[in-house]
């Protein structure tokens, strides 16, 4: 009776201890979604497509004249003949963050996909519109203090290009000044492109649900 009752109050006593560990060093127990690392690099988010879809868009193209978009980005951005469809996708705790304060916190991961917009399919049955296609893209970007290396507090990361057959597990940060300085300079909230995302943009004008 009495080895029961040790069982009992021990099932209870470990998992209240384990998240208070957590908690002591600055951890999150629903940390599935955090930014992880390897050797510096950040390691490819697993099951962002859970995550909160929070807008899409058809091949932006930044303006010509902006001195922070190099022929490389703009090359990105141009896509195909039709252009590239673009999907974003926020971890559900920094939605939920964003929900109540209008601020993103730290940290916060954002998966971009790109992929190549098509009008004809194989079978033939189209005669109008477009469809995602084959897939050209794979970015992130994070907002990471403590992210390894140190740097700017928002950190892009290419896991696959237009080339690349199937994305990296692994990449490193790009340069700080490639992709943050026009994101500071031209996004809407933070360095996050607020307002092209309706998920965002919309939850912005209200109070959360």
């Amino acid at each position: 009776m009495k080895s029961r009752k040790y069982q009992r109050w021990f099932s209870i006593l470990v998992p209240a201890l384990l998240v208070l560990s957590a908690l002591a060093t600055g951890a999150d127990p629903g940390s599935a979604d955090r930014p992880k690392y390897k050797d510096k690099q950040l390691v490819l988010p697993s099951g962002y497509h859970t995550w909160v879809f929070v807008g899409a868009d058809l091949s932006l193209k930044y303006d010509q004249n902006l001195a922070e978009s190099t022929p490389r980005e703009r090359a990105r951005h141009e896509g195909s003949q039709y252009g590239d469809f673009h999907n974003i996708y926020i971890d559900r705790a920094a939605y939920e963050q964003f929900l109540k304060t209008k601020a993103f916190p730290d940290p916060t991961v954002l998966v971009m996909e790109h992929f190549r917009a098509e009008k004809r399919d194989p079978d033939g049955i189209l005669t109008g519109g477009q469809f995602e296609g084959k897939r050209t893209g794979l970015e992130v970007a994070v907002k990471d203090r403590n992210r390894p290396g140190g740097g700017k507090p928002w950190a892009y990361y290419v896991f696959q290009g237009d080339k690349d057959p199937k994305p990296k597990d692994l990449a490193p940060a790009e340069e700080d000044g490639k992709c943050y300085d026009c994101h500071k300079k031209h996004a809407s909230n933070d360095n996050v492109w607020v307002q092209f995302y309706p998920m965002l943009r919309d939850r912005e004008l209200r109070d959360p649900d």
